[in-house]
């Protein structure tokens, strides 16, 4: 599916960067680039586009109030370097969240989501979703783990810690490739370290989720993308 998007956001820096991702994707068309909200507004008003990069503090018209304005305004994916400026955006119905700052895999997931917002029908489920269990090696045994018994996962350098409600499992792997195999529906990432399956959150402070009996740190890097998954549920 080819998209078109624009790119509004003061730090060249910053602008630089996500022209060089997006110029990876083919099929992602750059209409254009803004150091401000102003000109990018006039651009949205007269031209049609399929999403945007708006970062959210920026001199002048600030990318809430520019996205406020818009009569029509397309989706939008906020970047920003203050976790604490993004919370107004939930409000806006933002597809997702960019921390600043993210590397190409987390950029990846945020045109993926916008993907699958404009075009629902054809993103196809997570083989997880039918199966409900996986396979995973514990020293040289494989070890079937029902997904909804799992509580969190827990990255320890090469290994992973699957942590169940009566038993631990340790299996040689990496977290950010188990990542890919889990049902986003289900697991959320919330730290470098951990991944936790959203059926057994209890509860969530600022910077803590409460799995199980346990509470688990929420890191800056994944707040963001954290807030917005829970958002879902509300």
């Amino acid at each position: 599916m080819s998209l078109s998007c624009l790119i509004i956001d003061d730090e060249p820096l910053a602008r630089k960067l996500l022209l060089e991702y997006c110029g990876r994707m083919p099929d992602l068309h750059v209409l254009g680039d803004f150091s401000n909200g102003l000109e990018a507004l006039q651009y949205l008003n007269k031209n049609a586009v399929d999403f945007i990069f708006l970062d959210i503090k920026m001199p002048g018209v600030t990318g809430i109030d520019m996205l406020n304005s818009l009569r029509n305004p397309p989706k939008v994916v906020f970047t920003t370097a203050f976790a604490e400026y993004a919370i107004d955006g939930f409000e806006l119905d933002a597809v997702d969240y960019l921390l600043k700052p993210f590397d190409f895999p987390r950029f990846l997931k945020a045109v993926n989501k916008v993907q699958a917002s404009l075009s629902p029908k054809s993103v196809e489920p997570a083989p997880t979703t039918d199966t409900g269990f996986i396979f995973v090696k514990d020293g040289r045994d494989l070890v079937k783990l029902q997904l909804r018994e799992i509580l969190y996962i827990k990255g320890q350098k090469d290994y992973v810690m699957f942590v169940l409600k009566d038993r631990k499992v340790m299996s040689l792997m990496n977290l950010r490739d188990l990542e890919k195999e889990l049902n986003e529906k289900e697991f959320v990432r919330i730290h470098q370290s951990f991944i936790v399956n959203a059926q057994h959150i209890a509860s969530i402070s600022n910077d803590k989720a409460k799995v199980g009996d346990e509470f688990l740190p929420i890191s800056q890097s994944y707040k963001l993308s954290f807030r917005s998954f829970i958002e879902k549920y509300q």
